[in-house]
């Protein structure tokens, strides 16, 4: 004895999936990254690396200043010209502190109060950071600090 079993032609079964997939609905819940337009938010990878795949804002041709998102932490790499990651900080709003990478990270400073001797070069400026090379002989030293809110 044999048993029927219904097949259901699988296009209109994958179409009206589809169609509940890119429904405002479903995608209002997704938890992506967005802006307040709904457009996916740029996130860079390349954080660490020596010639990233992001723009760079330095100001300055021997360096670059590249700019990071990543789960709402803002993060600004310093490289020079050659590549060589020279430093790092993450940001929270006003909130800086220096990550442990690049030849420079003990020579970085966030603090507003402390200013590093040295012939300064403001290398990034906008949105809401400001980045400053300061050379004193060979010695490079930075600061980077948050811009008001």
């Amino acid at each position: 004895m044999m048993k029927y079993t219904a097949q259901l032609p699988l296009y209109p079964l994958a179409l009206a999936l589809a169609a509940v997939l890119a429904s405002p609905v479903a995608q209002a819940g997704c938890g992506c990254p967005s802006d307040r337009n709904g457009a996916p938010e740029t996130t860079s990878i390349g954080l660490g690396e020596s010639f990233p795949d992001a723009p760079d804002l330095a100001s300055h041709p021997a360096w670059s200043v590249y700019k990071f998102l990543r789960d709402g932490v803002e993060y600004v790499q310093i490289n020079d010209q050659y590549g060589n990651v020279r430093a790092a900080v993450g940001m929270i709003e006003s909130t800086l502190w220096v990550l442990p990478v690049g030849s420079d990270a003990d020579r970085v400073t966030t603090s507003s109060s402390v200013t590093p001797g040295g012939i300064p070069y403001t290398l990034y400026s906008a949105d809401n950071v400001e980045v400053t090379l300061y050379q004193d002989g060979t010695v490079e030293r930075w600061k980077v600090r948050p811009l008001e809110y």
